[in-house]
């Protein structure tokens, strides 16, 4: 773990540079829940802060906020989710109601558009809590390439703080046009599968066999 840490573009916060993102699970055993508790515990006590969620990672918002109430960490990590990645969306401030009652707190740091799914619907919701500070940072992420114009049209468009993008040893596209888009409008990028992900395999899975 390192504690280097990187300015966010749109405000000037350091924030560091490493932190941890969650996959889709649902846990009730307390072994596992200790198990997960004893990760975020570590990564708090080696100075990182960034933890990554999402409605549609199964039960992980419900776990993360739990986990952070446990351990009364809520106010030294940065916490970022995002809005479901599909159905309907015709009330949109239930929809993101839903996601703070699931972390069991009042505030996000950063509340992101998953998948590019209901941009326009959504972004008026999401200004409206940064603007009554509920939500610090908003932004929208893909882990598709096809999804870059549609990601390249949002960042033109709206004023985003941040955007999450697949940019690992295997898949280097984001590099074209949306790091250079993003450096231009001064939006902070996460990135989401820097070890390559469910579609090409974990990099670190497949060649942890051979002598570095």
């Amino acid at each position: 773990m390192t504690r280097s840490s990187g300015p966010i573009p749109s405000s000037g916060e350091l924030l560091p540079v490493i932190g941890l993102g969650t996959n889709a699970y649902g846990v009730s055993d307390p072994g596992e829940i200790a198990k997960r508790r004893a990760v975020v515990a570590r990564l708090i006590e080696l100075g990182a802060k960034v933890i990554d969620t999402a409605r549609a990672y199964g039960d992980s918002e419900l776990v993360v906020g739990r986990i952070l109430e446990d351990l009364r960490a809520r106010d030294r990590v940065f916490l970022a989710t995002k809005t479901p990645i599909e159905g309907d969306l015709g009330d949109p401030a239930g929809v993101v109601a839903e996601t703070f009652r699931r972390l069991g707190t009042d505030t996000v740091d950063l509340l992101q558009i998953h998948n590019m799914h209901g941009v326009d619907e959504l972004l008026p919701t999401l200004r409206r809590l940064k603007d009554d500070k509920r939500v610090r940072y908003i932004g929208a992420t893909t882990s598709r390439d096809e999804q870059y114009p549609a990601l390249l049209a949002a960042m033109r468009k709206h004023p985003l703080d941040f955007v999450q993008v697949d940019y690992s040893i295997a898949n280097r596209n984001a590099a074209a046009e949306v790091l250079p888009l993003a450096a231009e409008k001064g939006v902070g990028v996460l990135i989401n599968m820097p070890f390559g992900g469910r579609r090409d395999g974990n990099l670190l899975r497949r060649l942890g066999d051979r002598p570095l």
